[in-house]
């Protein structure tokens, strides 16, 4: 018998009205939380981890935190967070140490 399963991450927007962007000016922000799974047969079965929630524009890929904090400006977002799962990274890094995500 062959078991395929494991922990990822899954994105859930928590929102349907967009938000303006403090960066591009477009209403193309959205609240977002990704979220860990338990997957059986890459069926996400279960949330084992509730992440953090933060406000990412779908335009220009800014991400900062509802009270306004930034996380990242505009295209630079793979140098501090993870395109995968969200996560905050060094710079430099190649793989994600949380979802193992190539960057």
């Amino acid at each position: 018998m062959i078991f395929i399963g494991g922990v990822g991450p899954r994105r859930k927007k928590l929102e349907n009205q967009p938000r303006i962007c403090s960066h591009c000016g477009l209403s193309q922000a959205y609240l977002v939380r990704t979220d860990d799974y338990l997957s059986i047969f890459f069926i996400p079965i279960f949330r084992v981890r509730q992440g953090q929630s933060f406000v990412e524009c779908e335009r220009c890929g800014h991400i900062a935190d509802e009270m306004g904090k930034v996380y990242s400006a505009g295209k630079d977002l793979q140098a501090i967070r993870c395109h995968r799962c969200g996560e905050t990274l060094e710079k430099g890094f190649n793989y994600c140490p949380h979802c193992g995500a190539e960057q």
